[in-house]
């Protein structure tokens, strides 16, 4: 539950309304028992112990602007307790309106495809580019469409290189221009996009990209599939695949969710592919204890023993 710290009013000069501001205050802290095996040439080797998963406040201040605009900022930090370091999440501002939504901000870009295919299953996530595309640091400029009978339409200029002053024709690192849809109504949501990068100074990097999402809400039972495929600028070998799909069970205060995922490289024989697996149970609106469980096989050539790890953790989490 998010609490409004302040709410105030704004007086302009005589005979002009009052702008309306509200700056909240939310967040979360997470910690878990977690042990992890890797095995590495057929040779295992084990980690365990508690450590914090997740923590962070986000404040955030929406401005009635009038006649149908708004103006939200949001300013994410990273706080993990005793002997961790404060550090800057994302930062964004949004004006919109009745002509959409423009956004711009120094963010985390996504995997793109889990929201959705995952189903909203209670798990670890199995973007962490061993076996999908893991997130990544973006400044982006973007302009959302109006809805449109649930669909929504979006356009995005990317610099990967964040803070580093815009779009660098000279620099190691690519920007990109994306386009994209999302679909909501009633069970069915969807979403489709198409990015193509700069190359810039990088010698051999991604050319483009193309993803698609979705899931179905029976109502006892929520159904995800995703796919992405990925295309760099080498000469051989220059392709990729992931597969993604997922299902997630509510039964009153519990959820048991499920996600397998594959990947499939040009040159390499053997894929890639993990099992994720998470039951939560709510204590409240604001609190749960889960229990998660993955492996993820690395991909690897013809006849060499694949590396793979295999994790779980018992969490309790709040949000507030």
């Amino acid at each position: 539950m998010k609490k409004s710290l302040i709410a105030l009013a704004v007086l302009a000069t005589a005979g002009t309304s009052f702008a309306q501001s509200t700056v909240t205050l939310s967040g979360k802290l997470r910690f878990a028992y977690e042990n992890t095996t890797v095995t590495t040439a057929g040779v295992a080797a084990d980690t365990n112990g508690l450590r914090v998963t997740d923590g962070n406040f986000t404040l955030t201040a929406v401005e009635d602007l009038g006649a149908g605009m708004k103006m939200v900022a949001s300013m994410d930090v990273q706080s993990r307790g005793r002997t961790t370091a404060i550090a800057g999440r994302d930062a964004s501002l949004t004006l919109s309106g009745g002509f959409g939504a423009v956004l711009i901000g120094a963010i985390e870009a996504g995997n793109g495809i889990i929201g959705l295919g995952g189903a909203g299953a209670p798990v670890y996530g199995l973007d962490n580019g061993v076996v999908l595309a893991g997130a990544g640091n973006v400044d982006i400029l973007r302009y959302y469409t109006p809805n449109m009978s649930g669909f929504k339409g979006y356009v995005s200029v990317l610099d990967t290189t964040v803070g580093a002053g815009g779009m660098q024709s000279t620099a190691a690192a690519q920007d990109a221009t994306q386009i994209g849809v999302t679909y909501a109504g009633g069970p069915v949501a969807a979403a489709a996009d198409i990015t193509n990068y700069g190359l810039n100074a990088v010698v051999v990097g991604a050319d483009n990209r193309l993803r698609m999402s979705g899931s179905y809400n029976l109502g006892m039972v929520n159904l995800g599939l995703g796919y992405e495929k990925r295309k760099t600028t080498a000469a051989l070998n220059n392709g990729s695949h992931d597969w993604l799909v997922g299902v997630a069970v509510p039964m009153g205060q519990t959820t048991v969710g499920l996600n397998y995922a594959r990947r499939s490289v040009d040159g390499v024989a053997q894929d890639a592919n993990g099992v994720d697996f998470g039951v939560k149970y709510d204590l409240s609106k604001r609190t749960y204890v889960a229990v998660h469980y993955q492996k993820e096989t690395a991909g690897a050539a013809a006849g060499v023993v694949q590396n793979d790890t295999k994790k779980y953790r018992i969490q309790l989490a709040h949000a507030f």
